[in-house]
């Protein structure tokens, strides 16, 4: 009986214990519970004017919370989950102002609060793209500081598998270096609304909350996601599921309000443009729904040109997709991407016109400004004999954007063979005539991934492409490449595509590059979506080649017996640079001399400056590292 009442003691003073130790952490856990602002609602951060606008954050539950800012003091409740939301009323543009918010003896403070237009501009990596990554973007940034207006906001790229109510949120003032690491296409649609007379004095406020190499369905709520065919989605690059993005990068945002949003993406889904207008008019509609505007409008950049095909399928197939997209969603627009850039580059760095084409369509439909903002959009095709009368809505009136040239066009006849025609301007319209189709049956404008188009009116931006007929999507197009640069000496010579690729390398009347496709062949840089391009070429001097991105830089040298190729890298990550042999090539390692030794019959070459080299059947890959930050030279040396 003693030990069983000693067992006893024990117990009562060990829970006793335990209740103690509990309470110690229920009042810790207390204590630490801090008033909170949303991490939207920062330092610096832009409200939306004339709207009503929710304030929320993170409180202790169940205590009264306040918030006052430009006179206005506004009262709401922590809710169980330690969740509190207010609703301030509509104020004019104007600023700055402090935001407090109290609760019970803790208070938060944001300073530099403005009232103005909030723009939203998300997408994948050529939203991503930042000023200083494009044409004359270091030069634009220095005068960001000029826009006292501007407010530019960064959402930190981020996925997860349930929506978030926080993320890594910052507001910045415009100043150089923060324009510089912002995105190139919000900047330039910030900085051309500014110039505006109207709106010159009321702040604006861009948030980029993009993500290179996603797809759109990553951007669309799981809830949607469910009602949507499974056979659709995909995962993002980087195996980011749906949903995932809209729940780290969107939903933090809250409920809003905002002026609109500007959507860039599209070539992550290239390759399936089918199912491409449910899922845009999908996010559209869930967007429009978080952020408690059914009429929020949407800006959607049709992307530009570009030359290589999508699993098979050329860009003017997404770009149907798009457009059908825009046309079944009430205030929406689509900005014209075609004839801003060459085609070559999966990223532009000519992001300036289409930040201005964005800009446009906004002043226009969202502001009512009575400007140009569109190119022709196609309004009915009729027959006219053997020729076809296509009209069209335009800016006054129709032109070309090379005087007295009218290209682009293309009729078919019943089989569906697209010809190209000759075209006149009538007024309204453009008379198409195909002495190869006499009785034509539809008609195409800028249909190709690099459309030779030219019609345009007054507004100066071109005519939007279009077709009449209901094919499904072809993969065949003859479709015009980078102009490739050629070295030749009596020793050797050398053949560098448009990629900044070389892709022949002759030596005494024989072969050395492979010719096989892909990153099986010529040289190439590894990168996430296949090789990297070095679409930047220039000849600097009358025996160099300079081929670059934004990070790397080839610089070819060439002499009478001999070549140096320097890889510069600028970028912080090491690169790996690869050079892919043909089968007849020997390779074998001159270990004395740090040199490998390649045979092609009696032609013979050293090179210098190569880590490894590995063989197989199809041929010798040879392969360096050049490390961020640093260069390397491959030294080549022609033998007898």
């Amino acid at each position: 009986m003693k030990l069983d009442c000693r067992s006893r003691t024990i117990d009562v003073r060990s829970i006793a214990l335990t209740i103690c130790f509990v309470q110690i952490l229920v009042a810790s856990a207390s204590k630490a519970a801090t008033l909170k602002l949303a991490s939207y609602i920062g330092d610096h951060a832009m409200l939306q004017r004339d709207h009503t606008v929710h304030i929320w954050g993170q409180g202790q539950p169940n205590q009264e919370v306040s918030v006052q800012i430009n006179g206005a003091n506004v009262t709401g409740k922590v809710d169980r989950e330690g969740q509190w939301d207010v609703q301030l009323k509509p104020m004019p543009a104007g600023g700055p102002f402090d935001l407090t918010v109290t609760s019970g003896n803790e208070k938060a403070v944001a300073t530099d609060i403005s009232f103005g237009d909030v723009w939203l501009c998300s997408g994948q990596s050529n939203m991503q793209m930042t000023l200083k990554e494009c044409d004359d973007g270091n030069s634009v940034a220095e005068q960001a500081e000029k826009l006292a207006n501007l407010r530019l906001c960064t959402v930190a790229k981020g996925f997860n598998g349930k929506p978030q109510s926080t993320a890594n949120i910052q507001w910045r003032r415009a100043s150089a270096q923060a324009a510089r690491d912002f995105s190139a296409v919000a900047y330039y649609f910030a900085d051309r609304l500014l110039k505006d007379p109207e709106l010159a004095k009321v702040p604006v406020g861009i948030v980029d909350s993009s993500f290179g190499g996603t797809t759109c369905e990553g951007w669309i709520p799981n809830d949607a996601l469910a009602k949507l065919n499974k056979s659709d989605l995909r995962d993002s690059l980087f195996g980011i599921k749906p949903g995932m993005l809209y729940n780290a990068m969107i939903s933090p945002l809250g409920k809003g309000p905002i002026k609109g949003v500007v959507w860039y993406q599209g070539e992550s889904n290239a390759d399936r443009p089918a199912s491409y207008p449910l899922l845009l008019t999908t996010m559209i509609a869930e967007w429009r729904t978080q952020f408690e505007s059914p009429d929020l409008p949407f800006i959607i950049v049709q992307l530009p040109d570009f030359a290589q095909a999508s699993g098979g399928l050329h860009w003017e197939w997404i770009r149907d997709a798009q457009a059908k997209a825009v046309q079944s969603t009430p205030h929406a627009a689509l900005a014209m991407g075609i004839e801003t850039n060459d085609g070559f580059n999966l990223h532009p760095r000519q992001k300036h016109e289409l930040g201005r084409r964005v800009a446009l369509l906004a002043l226009h439909d969202v502001y009512g400004r009575p400007i140009a903002a569109r190119g022709p959009v196609f309004k009915s095709a009729s027959l006219e004999g053997s020729s076809v009368r296509v009209r069209f809505e335009a800016s006054k009136k129709l032109t070309a954007r090379i005087p007295g040239l009218i290209r682009g066009f293309a009729l078919a006849g019943e089989d569906g063979t697209y010809r190209f025609a000759d075209a006149r301007i009538d007024g309204d319209s453009v008379i198409l005539h195909c002495d190869q189709i006499p009785a034509p049956k539809t008609v195409r404008y800028a249909w190709a991934g690099i459309p030779d188009s030219t019609l345009t009116d007054d507004s100066g931006v071109p005519a939007a492409p279009f077709r009449t007929d209901d094919l499904p999507p072809g993969d065949i197009e003859v479709q015009k490449q980078p102009v490739t640069h050629q070295v030749t000496t009596a020793a050797y010579e050398v053949a560098v595509d448009g990629d900044g690729r070389v892709t022949s390398l002759v030596v005494h009347g024989k072969q050395f590059i492979s010719n096989a496709p892909g990153a099986a062949g010529a040289t190439s840089i590894p990168a996430f979506l296949g090789t990297r391009s070095l679409p930047m070429i220039l000849s600097p001097g009358p025996s160099l080649l300079s081929c670059s991105d934004d990070q790397v830089t080839l610089m070819l040298a060439f002499k009478p017996d001999h070549m140096t190729w320097t890889l510069t890298n600028r970028g912080k990550d090491p690169i790996s640079y690869r050079i892919a042999l043909l089968p007849q090539v020997a390779c074998s390692s001159e270990e004395a001399t740090g040199t490998f030794k390649l045979a092609h019959g009696k032609s013979v070459l050293r090179v210098s400056g190569i880590d490894s080299a590995s063989h197989s059947d199809e041929g010798t890959m040879m392969q360096t590292t050049i490390k961020g930050g640093n260069s390397k030279e491959i030294e080549f040396t022609i033998g007898n």
